[in-house]
């Protein structure tokens, strides 16, 4: 998680132009959230102003624990219940998603499918979205929605690791990826289908 989230802090660091947004990520409580919290903590470090609002709370024990853990200690963590008047404090802003990851296989419901709403809302007023491997609702293997169709984040950008996910080359997965990019994590090398970019 943390070499996920230094690479992903790289590419949105350089994007960020000036002066730069402040950040709020929405974590959930699995390894999507996980690397949410990490990479606030690393943009953090970074001097960037940088929240995590915790959508759900990770399990005990588990690396997205670890993490919440950290970012809490650094004072970057707020719970959902802050979200609208921290969000009117941060202007302009650059929203991360990493309420869920691969690992769903139902529609997103309670403070996940809540969160998913309001990032839409904000995205179509104009804020940047950037999703950490995929927009949360999403099903990976199809590209379509695990729920409705308005219970996908609309990312303006989608930060996926080593390589694409199946369900990204089908046609229903555009509305919802923007902007893709592809970083290595450090794992095994993808197939020649597929190319890393650094």
């Amino acid at each position: 998680m943390t070499h996920a989230a230094v690479e992903c802090a790289a590419i949105i660091r350089r994007e960020l132009g000036e002066p730069a947004p402040r950040i709020i990520a929405l974590c959930g409580g699995g390894n999507n959230g996980g690397d949410g919290y990490a990479l606030i903590r690393t943009l953090h470090s970074h001097d960037i102003s940088a929240i995590a609002i915790e959508c759900a709370a990770p399990a005990t024990g588990s690396d997205a624990k670890i993490m919440h853990d950290a970012a809490e200690k650094m004072g970057l963590v707020r719970p959902m219940n802050e979200l609208p008047s921290i969000a009117r404090d941060l202007q302009p802003l650059l929203i991360i998603d990493a309420i869920i990851g691969t690992g769903l296989s139902h529609s997103p419901s309670s403070h996940a499918l809540e969160a998913i709403h309001w990032i839409n809302a904000r995205r179509a007023a104009g804020a940047r979205v950037v999703a950490i491997d995929l927009p949360s609702g999403m099903d990976c293997d199809s590209g379509e929605p695990l729920g409705g169709a308005n219970d996908v984040v609309r990312a303006t950008d989608t930060i996926t690791m080593v390589c694409e996910k199946a369900g990204f080359a089908r046609p229903a997965a555009k509305a919802y990826l923007g902007a893709l990019k592809i970083v290595s994590i450090g794992g095994p090398p993808p197939t020649q289908d597929f190319q890393i970019v650094e």
